[in-house]
């Protein structure tokens, strides 16, 4: 009797760990998510600051906004790995993990594209041209909102909006269990002095 006690209290003991260790991993998750915000409304300011136009200044914010993005879609890489494919056929499923730890990052070719096409991203001249070089499935979320023409003795803020699902990052029914909404809206903010004006005519672009 006392151990089929003891056996209960431990599951419910454990139960509630793993809820809090939950909720510690998932608010860790959205404070890295709001500190690229951060980073990415900084990039932006920073773009604004030294006279870049509107387009070049969305496209400073976008690529800095990558870690938030989700997955690539453009180009569409395919990620096959023959000798992952050869690991799963042979192995165990413990087997594969030591060997895919083994053998380092095996993304680093998709990573490798990824790099070499940010700078034909910003050297694009209109937004077709931009998506079709790097595009990412949930940069549609994010929105960068920058001052048009800014007074030289004026700051220069640049905030950085996303609607960030939590179903995709955490799960339906992890989701649901802290939160009572679907979609949290977070935002990073940057605030810089105005430089370009003492040198450049502001035409708002």
């Amino acid at each position: 009797m006392k151990s089929g006690q003891s056996l209960i209290e431990a599951c419910l003991a454990l139960t509630i760990l793993c809820l809090i260790f939950m909720g510690g991993f998932q608010v860790s998750q959205l404070i890295g998510t709001r500190q690229v915000l951060f980073h990415a409304a900084a990039r932006g300011a920073r773009a604004k600051a030294v006279g870049f136009n509107r387009f070049m200044v969305e496209k400073s914010i976008w690529v800095a906004s990558i870690p938030n993005a989700g997955r690539m879609i453009a180009p569409d890489v395919p990620n096959e790995d023959a000798e992952l494919r050869e690991w799963l056929d042979t192995e165990t499923a413990g087997g594969v993990w030591d060997q895919v730890l083994a053998s380092g990052d095996s993304t680093a070719g998709v990573h490798e594209i990824e790099r070499a096409r940010i700078p034909d991203f910003m050297a694009s001249s209109y937004w077709s041209w931009a998506l079709a070089t790097l595009n990412y499935e949930h940069w549609d979320s994010i929105q960068g909102i920058v001052p048009g023409a800014v007074d030289d003795a004026a700051p220069l803020n640049v905030r950085v909006r996303q609607d960030v699902d939590l179903r995709r990052l955490f799960g339906v029914g992890v989701c649901r269990f802290f939160y009572a909404e679907d979609i949290l809206e977070m935002e990073g903010t940057s605030q810089l002095e105005a430089h370009y004006p003492l040198y450049l005519e502001d035409y708002n672009w």
